[in-house]
């Protein structure tokens, strides 16, 4: 069974908080998030096992990628509100086509200025 994006948000509740840095060494890459004010406070360490220097690089996208874990789960958060936001513009559209409710002028400007406003750009 495949996680919804509301289930994925629920159980990543609780991580430590960004801003997460990556610290990027020859070898040994660890991501620090720095917010308890502690000189280093380590949320993953991402280490090389055998001497392959070619792996270097994307041994450091990983680590960046890994830092950007709270940012990442920021956007998650807004465009899964921003979906449902949209969802619910667009049930209301269907119920109205479903009652017929766009049979009159009255019925496609209502219909219009609720999917003029969903379409808009949220701050």
């Amino acid at each position: 069974m495949t996680e919804t994006t509301q289930e994925l948000l629920a159980r990543l509740a609780g991580f430590t908080p960004g801003p997460w840095g990556a610290a990027l060494e020859k070898g040994c890459h660890g991501i620090v998030a720095s917010f308890l004010g502690e000189e280093f406070n380590m949320v993953a360490l991402i280490g090389n096992d055998t001497d392959t220097p070619d792996r270097e690089p994307m041994r450091f996208a990983n680590a960046a990628l890994i830092a950007a874990a709270p940012d990442l789960h920021r956007i998650a958060t807004d465009q899964a509100a921003e979906i449902a936001r949209l969802r619910g513009a667009l049930q209301l559209g269907v119920k109205l086509v479903e009652q017929d409710d766009l049979e009159n002028a009255a019925g496609w400007d209502c219909f219009y200025s609720f999917a003029y406003a969903a379409l808009q750009v949220q701050p």
